[in-house]
């Protein structure tokens, strides 16, 4: 068996499931339950207010005071965490109390969760249990603490080791549990809800981030088709369909396939239904770019940091997350995921700056430069998708630099066409610490398609490249209710924690899915 078909075939078998942990439960526990509850490493995370709570009195009265002594001179010192061994009294073998953060930021609150899996893989443990033991975040509730615990807890667990042999770290951490304190039947479960969804949700992530990491001689588009015709086998509910080139050629997407013909590697296109609300409702579409390496083509792109390119598919990865989200939780909606996929390659079949191609929508586009093949593949996809007659439409691309330049690494880019659109998924980024800013989409850039030898040119002027690459979508979406989202600054980390960030699998989840309920 060929080497890459043998690593992929492992690859396949291993992550058939996206979860680093097995589980993460939820358990409702009084003071005197508490006590005695075994785990290797219990997390305790505290404020000031910590001597309210019931579990933290029985913790330091079976350990004749010292419990709180404790807290109260790791409160007073400088530090963020600290470990505590073997405490008398106390059946966990180890304590880690955890600062809680002591502003509203959304940010700040998903930096602390996000360390404690971290620590507890780095300290090589197999289980962990939470307590939260501090004040609520202004405008938060219990189960938003909850939800976002088991989020950071499973998404952080993750790391990546599926193209390495000699230097393969796995992570240690195999389960958690989030400890509630006495709470009513109902109560408790809205707080199993938020955990359970918090974990799907981390999963998603995980799943969007593995697809991005993998070297892209190990996720070409023909890989990716078979991952998502995997998804059959853990969630047979799922319909799903394939396109080859002869099927998009079919459809008349000239836009699409021009992306690919550089490549040896044939260009696909997946779509995924779930199929959870009524039938009478209409479905959310999601569409995903999913370029799964680009070179920016006959206009190659310069040679430091091309290697960041294999997450040029994270659009698509992160539609391919939110699937899993939506299957593992069962959720009472219809959405219909798109991932356009190809490979951006230069070569004597490529596309070249000044052909002109034609677009499903019947447009013809004079392609001034083929390192803006992403909106080549997005207007066909979004041509197509007219077809499931959608509630509405996002579509997600690590599109241009331009948005990085304009918001750095901390908020995705959002355009759209309904502004109430846009406002549901600006909160729902403000909810889930997975940030969007609006950006333009005033007529007054749509100039920038004009040109004299097709209907559209695919870049615009020097200056609003993310505005005018947004502009160029719009042109196929006049039919239904659209949101862009550019998520090149925030698909992927650069420097020490270089990798995915899953981004924005827990917006578009917050949009889809709402409040927990």
């Amino acid at each position: 068996m060929h080497y890459n078909t043998r690593v992929n075939k492992i690859i396949e078998e291993q992550y058939m499931s996206y979860k680093v942990l097995n589980t993460i439960s939820t358990k409702n526990l009084s003071g005197k339950e508490i006590v005695k509850y075994k785990s290797s490493l219990l997390v305790v995370v505290v404020d000031k207010t910590f001597t309210k709570n019931e579990l933290i009195s029985n913790m330091d009265e079976s350990t004749k005071g010292s419990f709180k002594r404790s807290i109260r001179h790791f409160l007073n010192s400088k530090a963020s965490s600290v470990n505590l061994q073997n405490v008398n009294g106390l059946q966990a073998k180890d304590v880690l109390l955890v600062k809680s953060p002591d502003q509203e930021d959304t940010f700040v609150w998903l930096d602390c969760f996000k360390a404690i899996p971290k620590m507890a893989n780095s300290l090589e443990k197999r289980d962990l249990s939470v307590i939260f033991a501090a004040s609520l975040p202004k405008g938060k509730d219990l189960n938003w603490v909850l939800e976002i615990t088991a989020r950071q807890i499973e998404s952080n667990a993750y790391i990546f080791g599926s193209s390495k042999n000699k230097t393969v770290k796995k992570p240690s951490l195999k389960s958690a549990s989030v400890i509630v304190n006495s709470l009513s039947p109902k109560d408790f479960t809205l707080a199993r809800k938020a955990v359970k969804r918090g974990f799907a949700v981390g999963e998603a992530m995980n799943a969007a981030k593995f697809l991005g990491d993998l070297p892209a001689n190990h996720c070409t588009p023909r890989i990716i088709e078979r991952k998502v015709k995997g998804l059959k086998k853990l969630f047979p509910k799922l319909k799903i369909k394939t396109f080859g080139e002869k099927d998009l050629a079919s459809l008349k997407m000239g836009s699409f396939l021009s992306v690919g013909r550089g490549s040896d590697e044939p260009s696909r296109m997946m779509t995924i239904e779930y199929t959870g609300g009524k039938s009478s409702e209409k479905p959310i579409v999601l569409v995903g770019k999913g370029i799964t390496f680009d070179t920016g083509g006959i206009s190659l792109k310069p040679s430091p940091a091309m290697d960041e390119m294999k997450w040029d598919m994270c659009g698509a990865a992160s539609v391919f997350g939110t699937m899993i989200a939506l299957a593992r939780l069962n959720a009472k909606v219809n959405v219909v995921g798109v991932m356009a996929c190809a490979e951006n390659m230069p070569s004597a079949h490529a596309t070249k700056p000044g052909d002109v191609v034609t677009s499903m929508s019947g447009q013809t586009i004079e392609i001034l430069n083929t390192d803006a093949e992403g909106r080549l593949v997005l207007c066909d996809a979004l041509t197509y998708v007219k077809r499931f007659k959608p509630a509405h439409v996002i579509d997600i691309a690590t599109l241009t630099g331009a948005v990085v330049v304009a918001l750095g690494n901390f908020a995705s880019g959002l355009m759209a066409n309904d502004q109430k659109l846009a406002d549901k998924l600006l909160d729902c980024g403000e909810i889930t610490g997975d940030r969007a800013w609006q950006l333009p989409l005033w007529n007054e850039y749509k100039a920038c398609t004009k040109t004299n030898f097709a209907d559209l040119a695919n870049i615009g002027g020097a200056g609003a490249g993310t505005v005018t690459a947004a502009c160029f979508l719009s042109k196929f979406t006049d039919d239904y209710s659209w949101a862009h989202i550019d998520i090149a600054g925030t698909a992927w980390m650069k420097g020490a924690e270089k990798g995915g960030t899953g981004r924005p699998v827990p917006l578009l989840c917050q949009h889809i899915l709402g409040a927990v309920k």
